[in-house]
């Protein structure tokens, strides 16, 4: 796993349990006292799995909450990593995610020994799709927690309704994921859009 990932992680910790000493708790917990993760270094899967289940108990989460809540800040972060790729488009959160396998695939085909999650939708409607998540990690949580952060980031309210798990016992997690936009968000598209079409920047 990239060391990128070990790092919103860091950001995750010390912005929302407790800054710089809540991190070095953590590490010193798990037994990697002054760990530096560098963003492009692959590290063992297991650490983060490590540094999740160790955090939920140091500070009294559920581990499925605390990976949840991790994935949603981990959103518009991803935003940002992926941002060449979806540059110029006029993608949300639905969009983004039924996107997200293609833009996978164009980051990871430098290096084929790595194993990226296998993400596929199916469009039932402008506001409603079907996403199925499978990766070797299981991180179920953490991609429940990316649509929600994706939709929060975008002022979009998505219901997320799971028919099967991996964690369950299923090849693979299927969720149908419905969006309800706010009228806010609505002007605010409209506006961007209208910008464009006039060539006025910024806005």
């Amino acid at each position: 796993m990239y060391g990128m990932i070990f790092e919103f992680m860091r950001g995750y910790v010390q912005e929302r349990h407790g800054g710089k000493p809540a991190w070095r708790t953590l590490l010193k917990a798990t037994g990697r006292d002054n760990q530096i993760y560098f963003p492009s270094v692959d590290y063992p899967d297991r650490e983060l799995v490590e540094l999740a289940v160790t955090a939920a108990k140091t500070f009294r989460l559920p581990t499925s909450q605390l990976l949840e809540d991790f994935g949603a800040y981990m959103a518009p972060r991803l935003l940002d990593f992926y941002k060449m790729y979806i540059d110029g488009k006029s993608w949300r959160s639905l969009e983004l995610l039924e996107n997200a396998g293609g833009c996978i695939r164009a980051v990871e085909r430098h290096n084929p020994n790595r194993k990226p999650p296998r993400i596929l939708t199916q469009r039932l409607s402008l506001d409603k799709l079907v996403l199925q998540y499978q990766s070797r990690r299981k991180l179920c949580y953490v991609a429940k927690g990316v649509v929600r952060g994706l939709g929060e980031h975008f002022q979009e309210k998505i219901t997320i309704v799971e028919t099967q798990c991996m964690l369950k016992g299923a090849d693979s997690c299927v969720m149908t994921l419905e969006r309800e936009v706010s009228v806010r968000s609505m002007l605010d598209k409209d506006i961007r859009t209208l910008a464009r079409e006039l060539g006025i920047d910024g806005i």
